[in-house]
Order: C-alpha cells, then structure tokens, then sequence
C-alpha cells in the first residue's frame, strides 16, 4: 500500500507547504471552467481537467511523465502518455512503455488465490498451515486465532510488513517465495489475527507460495524466480488480455524481441531528480508486476466485463464482488478494506475500490466505481506523483460520476458540539503518526493539534470526533477521533485524510530507564542475510536516542521497550513489529536488518 497517498494531508499542515499552497494558487490560474451543468455523457470538461491537473503536477513538481486513463465500461474515454520515460535515453512515454507497478501486484495474486478458492482448492477461512504446513512465526499473542487466507487477503493476519530478506536476495533462486516464507520462523508476528488493519507484503509472498503449492508450480533450474511468474502470465495475465505485463523483467522479455520500451524512475535527494538503481526484487507476489497502460486499461475493461462474457472468465462475477465487500473493519480498527482491494464509499457517496503501487521510483494508481463501471489510472515515473495520485484518482471519478450519471457528491456537513472540559482533558498528549509526533494539547476549553510548530484548531463534532480548521488552508476533510480510557486496550487517536491511520499514544518518562540508557548510541546497518548482490556491507547509520523523553531512532521509528531483550515500534507503517535487543553484542535485530553498535565494533 503500499499507500493510499500517505503524507498528503500530513506535509498539507506544516508550515512550509502551507505557504506553498498560498504561492501555487498565485502562480497558477484555476484550471478550465466548469459548466454549471455538464452534459451527460460529454466529457470534454473532464478531460480538459485532467489535461490541466497533469501538466500542472508536472511542472510544479518535476514529474518525468505521467499516463493516465479514464474508462466508462468497454469505452476508453481518455488515455495519454505525457513527458519523457527515460530522461537519459530521450525516450518519450507512450501507452504502450513499461512500468513498474508495485504493489498493484496484489490484485493478480488475490485473484488467483480467489479463482482456486472458487474451484473448491482452498478455503479461505483455514488456517494458512493447512496448506503451507512448514510455515511459522514466533507470537507473543497466545490466544490469537490462527492466520487464515482470508486474514491475509485483507491485511489483517498481524504479519508484519516484510520478510527477513532484501530485496535483491536471489542467492534464494529458485525457490524465492519459499526462502521468504520460511524466514518468517525467525520473526515475530505485529498483531494477534484480527485486531488491527496491518499492511504486508510478506503476506502476499506467503500467498504467492500458497499458489505454488496447492497448483504444484514445480521451479525448475534455469527460471531465476521459479515458475511462479511463467504459470502467472500463462494462467492469468494472458486470459486478462495482458500480453505486454508480467512479474519480472524476464518475463517481458519471454517470446519477445529484445529491444523494450522501458520506464525509468526517478527519486529526490536534495531537490535534485535522480535516477532509481533499477532490479528484479524478489517480492514476487507483493510488487515485482510491470505494465503498460494500454494492458491496465484491458484489465479494467475484463473486469467490467465479468458475468456478461459468454466464453468462461478466471472468475464469475460473484466471485469478484466479494472482493469487493468490506471485510474486517470496526470503530477501533475503521480502514476499510476487501480482499486484496482497498475499499471507500465516504468521499463519493459510492463505492470505490482501489489500489496503489510504489517501487524504484514508480507511483501507481487504479481506482474502479464498480456498480457504475467507471475507472481511472494513473502511472508515474517519479516518487514526487505519491502525494497527489490519490486526490487526482478521486477528483476525476468524481467528475466522471457527474459526467456519466448527473451524481454530485454531497457535502457532509457537521454540527459543532460542545464537550466538557473533563472529557477534553482525556484526549491530549502525544501520539505517533507514521513517523511524526502530534501533540494534542488543551487551551481556552479547546483542543488543539499541535504539528510541526503549527496549532491547528480541532472542532468538535461529537464526543470523541473532530474536524480539524486552519485559516490558511481548508483541512475540513481530515477528521480525528479518540479511543481512551479502555483499560483492555490501548489508548488510539484515529486520523481520516483520505486513507486511516491508527496513532497510538506515547506515554513519555521524566526518568530516562536504565535499558534506555544502555539502548541509545549509534548503530551502523547490516543486512541479517547479506546478499552477493549488495554493492557493500554498511546498509547505513542511525542514532537511537532519547527526546523530550521518547525512545526513538533517528530514522523516524518510536520506540517502546516491552521486555529486557524485547522492543516494540510504536505508530508508522512498522507499528507493532518487535525488534530484538542481544544484551551480550548490543546488536538489535529487525526483520532483515542488524542494528550493531560502533563503539562495540570498534573493540
């Protein structure tokens, strides 16, 4: 996930992308004019928009290139190619240039993994052992369910993100999702099984393994990843019409002349564009998919066109649509989510489906309204495109629910409420969101959310929810609620920006403990298994230090200590995952990294 743009809101309140906004609306006019009424079916307006908002993001923010798509049912309303995939190469962008896809992956590995459940292979509700009996992970959970399919299908088995492997381990090859699999048995499990929305990729490898299994895809020497990539092109991509996709450089290549149009992504460092080091990750079934966008835009037309195909499709229509249904969410636990996909029916009065996609400098989205049988994409070859793919997805399905159907959106409108100040008291202090504080303080009887040296105003519209305000620009989207005082639970401050993030609050100490002492330093970074294929040992340096009374290393992580050798990351992409301190080395081992301490190196 993945994520569904992340850091938008998040970067939209500190100061300086505040002051940025005034600047862009000084500089940049307000795009085309909207008509009061749009014509039904005429999407002119839509695409003139869409013209208007990718060239704009293009060069405010450097973006190399952009495609995009718009379908209505089986007819494309609108597809381009915008700026240059290969800065180095002068190659322009076209719909048929190749992406990296990231973590759209999924979806192929979900509908697989759903096509053998409708084939009576598998149940979804079995623990994930019944058919990967070798599988296991270390749980300080002992009454936690059992890992079903299902669990992980909707990023709620508690696994943690990744595997204990880098990236570029293929010392694993063939046997790739095996080696991954297996080194969970040396990690620990972040949540007991239904608890809480966790996103992993690991989980979509186990599912991938799973499919190797129970369809007996049998790796055989000269395939670098296995046949896990040949059985997914030949069984699911070709059926899709996806001819020109596949999980693997390899593959692209299988059957083809080698002469490519291939994308090349681009990243940040010191606001100079630089190119991404490009290679075959091991992730197979979580993120190694590459596309085009004319093979997205048949995928999206296959899916629409799912129960009304006479010849047999890779799965029935029902099938589909249960993907489709919410499946685990609750008020502690509120992202919504289906099988594979991520779900929302709050922003367009519809349900949207989705997902998003990131790796070596590609950004991705695709987006569908099912019931009305209208979808967007967009693709990018630079990592700046994450924190507007997602308001751009939503802003175009909007108007292409207006366009197509005459349905506007309507405006939730909240009533302030007024709250004792008793109950205010209960909700300040400091909570984590992803790798940042904000603290929730009390003044004049009303809380405020302080970020980034900012203060921003919180409106109470019920007991335990706010809608946030600020003067300078329009925050009424991002909605905050409060779960305190749950003696069986910890305390949670849930922020709505478009996508859920749970922030579990950070009790802080006046008393720095012993073991934190004894924790803070600087750590040089090795991998947990070193690879061949890294260009040299030292994956990097951090510090883990103390602040205003918080555990927390220097690369955003917050930390909690549970035991003497046990540490707990607390809010961010990572929250629950256990890192495990060795008091006789000062090591501290996290999934594929040691953390080993200089000073200890240096004796």
């Amino acid at each position: 996930m993945n994520s569904l743009g992340r850091n938008t809101k998040i970067a939209a309140i500190s100061l300086i992308l505040l002051v940025a906004v005034v600047v862009s609306i000084i500089l940049w006019p307000s795009g085309p004019s909207k008509p009061s009424v749009i014509p039904q079916g005429d999407y002119s307006y839509a695409i003139d928009y869409l013209n208007y908002q990718v060239n704009k993001l293009m060069d405010k923010y450097g973006l190399p290139s952009v495609c995009v798509a718009m379908i209505d049912d089986q007819s494309v309303v609108f597809k381009q190619a915008y700026g240059i995939a290969d800065i180095e190469k002068d190659l322009p962008a076209t719909l048929d240039t190749i992406y990296k896809m990231g973590s759209i992956s999924k979806l192929f590995t979900g509908i697989e993994v759903m096509r053998m459940y409708e084939e009576g292979l598998i149940d979804l509700d079995a623990p994930i052992t019944d058919y990967l009996p070798d599988f296991s992970i270390n749980s300080n959970f002992p009454y936690s369910e059992p890992i079903t399919i299902r669990s992980i299908l909707a990023h709620r088995s508690g696994l943690p993100r990744n595997s204990t492997l880098l990236g570029w381990y293929w010392e694993a090859r063939p046997d790739v999702l095996k080696a991954q699999v297996d080194s969970l048995a040396e990690t620990y499990q972040a949540f007991p099984v239904g608890y809480r929305y966790k996103y992993s990729n690991i989980g979509y490898n186990l599912l991938g393994r799973l499919i190797e299994v129970v369809r007996g895809i049998v790796p055989t020497v000269q395939d670098s990843a296995g046949g896990w990539p040949y059985y997914m092109k030949d069984e699911v991509l070709k059926p899709l019409g996806m001819e020109d996709s596949a999980f693997g450089s390899d593959m692209l290549l299988w059957g083809k002349e080698p002469e490519l149009d291939v994308a090349m992504g681009y990243y940040w460092e010191d606001d100079v564009r630089k190119p991404h080091n490009q290679f075959d990750i091991i992730e197979l079934a979580s993120g190694s998919f590459q596309s085009t966008m004319n093979d997205m835009v048949r995928f999206v037309q296959y899916l629409f066109r799912i129960g009304e195909m006479k010849k047999e499709t890779i799965i029935s229509k029902d099938t589909l649509w249960s993907m489709f249904e919410d499946q685990c969410s609750r008020p502690r636990d509120p992202q919504p989510q289906g099988l594979a996909w991520f779900t929302d029916s709050k922003l367009l009065g519809e349900q949207v489906v989705l997902h998003t996609g990131t790796n070596q400098g590609f950004k991705s989205i695709i987006t569908l309204l099912p019931e009305k049988k209208l979808g967007f994409i967009a693709i990018s070859n630079g990592t700046r495109f994450e924190d507007h793919q997602n308001q751009l997805a939503f802003n175009m399905l909007g108007l292409m629910l207006e366009t197509s159907y005459g349905i506007v959106p309507e405006q939730n409108d909240l009533t302030k409420v007024d709250i004792p100040r008793n109950i205010l008291e209960r909700y300040t202090g400091t909570y984590i969101i992803n790798d940042e504080i904000i603290e929730i303080i009390l003044s004049s009887n009303q809380l405020k959310a302080v970020y980034q040296g900012q203060k921003i105003n919180m409106v109470p519209v019920g007991q335990s929810s706010f809608r946030l305000n600020h003067w300078m620009v329009d925050l009424e989207d991002v909605e905050i609620e409060f779960f305190v005082d749950d003696p069986s639970d910890e305390d949670i401050m849930i922020v709505y920006m478009g996508d859920y993030f749970v922030c579990p609050r950070y009790t802080s100490v006046e008393t720095v403990p012993v073991l934190w002492q004894e924790l803070t330093g600087t750590y040089d970074l090795y991998a947990r298994t070193p690879s061949v294929y890294s260009d040299e040992g030292l994956m990097g340096t951090v510090e883990i230090k103390v602040e205003d009374g918080i555990l927390m290393i220097s690369d955003g992580k917050y930390l909690k200590m549970i035991s003497d050798t046990e540490i707990r990351i607390v809010g961010g992409i990572f929250d629950g995952e256990m890192m495990v301190y060795d008091v006789e080395t000062g090591n501290i081992t996290w999934q594929n990294l040691i953390y080993r301490p200089k000073e200890k190196l240096s004796k």
